[in-house]
């Protein structure tokens, strides 16, 4: 997959013109391969990228270069969006798979403002949702238990990819290593080596080789208390992700009552 346009990626928020005139203002797209960096911090920045294949992560490194993910970006998200304004990234930024990015200079985005200022708006609109996912993210680390705190992560993956259409109910491809989902959930790879085994025999979901199996949906978002709102999803695509749910449940229990929020 060579592009993903925006329009796509926020249905609710984008239109195809719009997606016509950003892909206009992008240049041609740019590889970067697995486990490479993408963004280093703090180094000046003059364009911000649109990811339209594969996955990237965003950390920080304690002193002894242990890393702590703040989030992961999928096809559709333009992942360094606030080094537009802040010229500078203050994270890191790495490819966890092969993945495609398209540039766009901060000098268009500087004419956007005024030539096209509905569109410009909803571009810090989808700002915004990004800074709504790490405060998720936040509370995930922060409150959940680590059984919890997996199957939330694992949860919201699915979600947003199968949001866009990147995935069927069945499951998703995850480019992570156990280590790196110990990086994502601040546990040891051990413990989440033995909550992903726990996952397993109770026929809830299997990681196996860059990809998550989903046996049980209903379940695996009851595990992860997981919630949908901090996403911000069109009407249409929240209402049909809880009708998933409750098909997949096999009963007349609400998705509500397992999503635990709005649509």
């Amino acid at each position: 997959m060579q592009d993903f346009p925006i329009d796509r990626a926020y249905p609710g928020i984008f239109s195809p013109e719009d997606a016509a005139r950003l892909a206009g203002m992008m240049g041609p797209p740019e590889l970067c391969r697995a486990r490479t960096r993408v963004v280093r911090s703090f180094v000046p920045l003059d364009r911000s990228l649109y990811l339209t294949r594969g996955f990237v992560g965003r950390y920080n490194l304690d002193r002894r270069g242990r890393r702590q993910f703040l989030a992961l970006q999928i096809p559709g998200d333009y992942f360094d969006l606030s080094a537009y304004q802040l010229r500078v990234l203050d994270h890191e930024v790495d490819a966890l798979g092969d993945a495609m990015v398209r540039p766009t200079a901060h000098a268009d985005l500087d004419r956007l403002e005024s030539e096209r200022p509905d569109l410009y708006r909803k571009l810090w609109h989808i700002s915004l949702i990004d800074a709504s996912i790490y405060r998720y993210w936040v509370f995930r680390t922060g409150r959940l238990a680590g059984r919890a705190r997996l199957a939330n992560f694992l949860s919201e993956m699915f979600v947003r990819l199968y949001a866009r259409g990147l995935c069927m109910p069945d499951g998703y491809t995850l480019p992570l290593s156990q280590n790196d989902l110990a990086e994502v959930t601040g546990m040891t790879a051990v413990h989440v080596n033995r909550l992903l085994r726990e996952l397993r025999l109770e026929g809830v979901c299997t990681l196996a080789e860059g990809r998550v199996l989903i046996h049980n949906l209903p379940a695996l978002i009851a595990t992860g208390q997981y919630s949908t709102g901090y996403l911000f999803l069109a009407p249409a695509v929240e209402r049909d992700i809880h009708e998933l749910v409750r098909a997949g449940n096999g009963t007349r229990t609400p998705a509500r009552a397992v999503l635990g929020g709005g649509g």
